[in-house]
C-alpha cells in the first residue's frame, strides 16, 4: 500500500510560536506584504500565558510591554495586566492584524537547503525563504535532578504546574528560589491559607517594587543599560535598600552578583516584590538553605538541616529548549541561547532570525518589540536587494 503523500506548504516567511515574540514579528512582515505562516504547537495564541499561575501579573507596565502596531492600553488592560488580561491582548493583536495562525501544529525539525527553510510539523512540510524562531524564552520547565528526588514521599512539583493557593491550604510548603515566581508563589501561598511556608534560597537575588516614586522601575532600567554592569548593580542595589531597608536580619543578604551583571551574563532578571518582603519581614515566610538532597519525606538543606514539608514547588527556572529544533546549526551558546538576535542572522544560517530570547532592565516585552522591527528592516532590505 502506498503510502500517503504528506502536504508541502511555502510562504515567505515562517514563524515559529504565537506568543508576543512571534505574533510581534509575524504582524511586522506582513505589514511589509510578506505572506507569513505562523505556527503554534498548542490550540490558541499566547499558550504559555494561559498556563501561568492564576495570580500572575506583568512586571512591566502596558505601556512598555506594548507590541508593535497595536498598543495594550492601561484603561483596556489594566496598569501591570493580569495574565489573562495579557491573554486577551495577544488575541485582539492576532485579530488587529489579521494574523494566518495554523494551531497544533508542532515544528518537529528545521533545516535549510539552497531555497530558504524547511519545517517539519506533524501534518507536513512548509517551506519559506525566512524563518522566525520565538518559542519563548522560559520553554522547558528544569526541575533539578535532586539526590532522592523520585523516592521522596510529599508533593514536588515545577512552579510551572503551580497554579493557585487552594491545594496548599493548611500545609507546610518548600518554595526552592525566591527569584521572580518563587517570590510571588511563596506571597499567595500565606495569604492563600498555608500553614506555613519556607524559601530554599541558594543565591541571594537582588529585589525591587514594580514602581519606585511613582514610575515604572523599567523606565530608569532603560538608563541603566547604558551605564557600565558594576554601576548599574550598585544603584540597584542601593535603590532595594531605599526600599526595604537591609533585609540581612531577615535571611535575605545582598546578592553576590548584580542585577544588571545577571541579565548580561546570565539572563536572570531580578525579582520583583510583590507582597514577599513585607510577609518576610511579619516571620510567614522563612529563609532556609539550599536543598542538597531529598530521604523519604525529609528534605535535606545544605547545611544538614532536615525538614519535613508536605509539599515542595521549585521555582529552579526554565530551559530554553532549542537543542533539538536548531542545536544542529551552531546557532546556540552553550547555554541553549541564540548567539545572535535584534534582527541580525549567524553567517552559518542566513535567513534565520529569532525573537523574544533578550533580556534587560527595561523588560523582556520591550525588546520583542524593538526584535520584530529590526528582523522586519532586515527581511525588507533582502527582498529590495
Amino acid at each position: 500500500m502506498r503510502e500517503r503523500r504528506r502536504e508541502v506548504r511555502s510562504a515567505d516567511a515562517i514563524v515559529i510560536g504565537a506568543g508576543a515574540a512571534g505574533l510581534s514579528a509575524a504582524a511586522m512582515l506582513s505589514r511589509l506584504g510578506v505572506a507569513v505562516t505562523v505556527l503554534e504547537s498548542a490550540d490558541a495564541v499566547g499558550a504559555s500565558w494561559r498556563s501561568r499561575y492564576d495570580g500572575l501579573r506583568l512586571n512591566s507596565t502596558a505601556s512598555m510591554s506594548t507590541m508593535p502596531g497595536y498598543r495594550a492600553t492601561r484603561r483596556k488592560y489594566g496598569e501591570f495586566p493580569t495574565r489573562d488580561a495579557w491573554v486577551r491582548y495577544l488575541e485582539d493583536y492576532t485579530a488587529h492584524h489579521g494574523l494566518k495562525v495554523s494551531f497544533d501544529a508542532e515544528a518537529i525539525a528545521v533545516s535549510a537547503d539552497e531555497n530558504g527553510w524547511r519545517v517539519q510539523t506533524q501534518a507536513g512540510e512548509m517551506r519559506a525563504r525566512f524563518l522566525v524562531i520565538a518559542t519563548g524564552h522560559d520553554r522547558t520547565p528544569d526541575l533539578p535532578d535532586w539526590p532522592g528526588r523520585d523516592e521522596f514521599r510529599g508533593d514536588l512539583v515545577h512552579s510551572s504546574a503551580y497554579r493557585n493557593p487552594t491545594p496548599y491550604v493548611g500545609r507546610d510548603v518548600l518554595v526552592v528560589g525566591p527569584n521572580v515566581t518563587g517570590s510571588e508563589v511563596a506571597c499567595h501561598l500565606v495569604r492563600g491559607g498555608a500553614r506555613r511556608v519556607r524559601v530554599s534560597m541558594r543565591t541571594p537575588v537582588t529585589m525591587s517594587r514594580r514602581k519606585f516614586a511613582g514610575l515604572s522601575v523599567h523606565i530608569p532600567g532603560i538608563a541603566l543599560n547604558y551605564l557600565p554592569l558594576r554601576v548599574a548593580d550598585f544603584i540597584s542595589w542601593r535603590t532595594q535598600v531605599q526600599m526595604f531597608g537591609r533585609l540581612d536580619r531577615y535571611g535575605l543578604p545582598k546578592a553576590p552578583v548584580g542585577v544588571a551583571t545577571n541579565l548580561a551574563k546570565y539572563q536572570q532578571a531580578g525579582a520583583l516584590d510583590d507582597g514577599f518582603i513585607a510577609e518576610l519581614k511579619a516571620g510567614r515566610i522563612e529563609i532556609v538553605p539550599a536543598v542538597a538532597s531529598f530521604d523519604g519525606d525529609d528534605v535535606v538543606l545544605d547545611d544538614g538541616t532536615r525538614i519535613q514539608p508536605d509539599a515542595v514547588i521549585a521555582s529552579t527556572g526554565y530551559m530554553r529548549g532549542l537543542d533539538g529544533l536548531v542545536g544542529h546549526l551552531g546557532v546556540l551558546d552553550d547555554r541553549g541561547v541564540p548567539l545572535v538576535s535584534k534582527g541580525r542572522q549567524h553567517p552559518t544560517a542566513p535567513g534565520l532570525f529569532f525573537n523574544g530570547y533578550e533580556a534587560d532592565l527595561s523588560g523582556q516585552l520591550r525588546l520583542m518589540r524593538f526584535g520584530a522591527r529590526s528582523i522586519a528592516a532586515e527581511v525588507k532590505r533582502q527582498m529590495a536587494a
